[in-house]
Order: C-alpha cells, then structure tokens, then sequence
C-alpha cells in the first residue's frame, strides 16, 4: 500500500539539502525529490519529502530560517 507523504517545496536544491541535513540532527527522517510539473508551478524543481511530524519539521525549518515555498500532501 502506498502511502502519501507531505513534501515541503523549497527554494532551491542547496535549500533542501541543508534542511534534510538540519531535521536529521533533529530526529526527522526525509527524502529530497524531484517534484514532477504537478507538484511544482514554478522555481525549484525539488522538495523534501517528510517521513515524520510535519508540524515539527515545519517548525524546525523556520526556525532555521529556511523559506518553505509550499507543502502539499500533508496536515498541519
């Protein structure tokens, strides 16, 4: 069975590597992806894929001060 993760699009490949490096010092595993033309109306072409409390990482992130441009798939 295939479940629907959250992903959270960011601004840029370099974004999202420094974010999946930050929630796994925290404890949050994710994944980054290639978002396909579905997921991604413009900009970066990437995003992380949460396995784990969204809220939590979302709040993480900001807290870091990387800009979340969007996250589908999830509830905040």
């Amino acid at each position: 069975m295939y479940v629907h993760r959250p992903i959270i699009r960011l601004s840029s490949v370099t974004y999202s590597i420094r974010a999946q490096k930050i929630l796994e010092q925290r404890g949050i595993k994710s994944y980054i992806k290639k978002l396909t033309k579905g997921l991604n109306v413009s900009g970066c072409g990437y995003g992380l894929e949460i396995y784990g409390e969204l809220n939590k990482a979302v709040e993480i992130l900001q807290s870091a001060d990387i800009r979340i441009i969007e996250i589908t798939g999830g509830d905040l």
